[in-house]
């Protein structure tokens, strides 16, 4: 092959290899931290967060947000910011599994934010809404 065959190759396997790597590096992660043992469905625990530490001029986020064993229920988890702007919004979070890495909608700059972490819960019979929660956060962005 020609010098300029060899570098047209080379260039080309170099942008297979970026645009691999572009699509597994977005999107949401969700991983299993424990085995489901549902409960009775009569409680539902809510994780209490004071804080996310994100780092800065980044939409993907490296977080832990659970949704513990024992509940009967899937959560939807919402992320809005004091002004009502909604930066993130999750799909369904079964018991046992959590979100280990989010995709804001938009980059945040350095500083610390007020927030809302959204619960919504359903039921894990029939889909049927349940009691929901908000939690009060902050979010230190560095």
């Amino acid at each position: 092959m020609s010098r300029k065959s060899n570098i047209l190759a080379a260039f080309l396997a170099l942008v297979l290899a970026l645009l691999l790597t572009a699509c597994n590096a977005g999107g949401d992660r969700v991983e299993r931290f424990a085995e489901a043992n549902p409960g009775s469905g009569e409680n539902i625990a809510i994780p209490g967060y004071e804080k996310l530490s994100f780092a800065a001029g980044k939409t993907a986020q490296t977080v832990n947000l659970k949704n513990p064993p024992e509940n009967a229920c899937t959560f939807v988890l919402t992320l809005t910011l004091e002004d009502g702007e909604t930066i993130w919004t999750g799909k369904a979070l079964s018991p046992g599994e959590a979100f280990t890495r989010i995709t804001l909608s938009r980059a945040l700059d350095a500083g610390e934010y007020p927030a809302t972490l959204h619960y919504d819960c359903f039921s894990l019979n029939d889909n049927t809404p349940l009691n929901g929660a908000e939690i009060q956060l902050t979010i230190e962005v560095r």
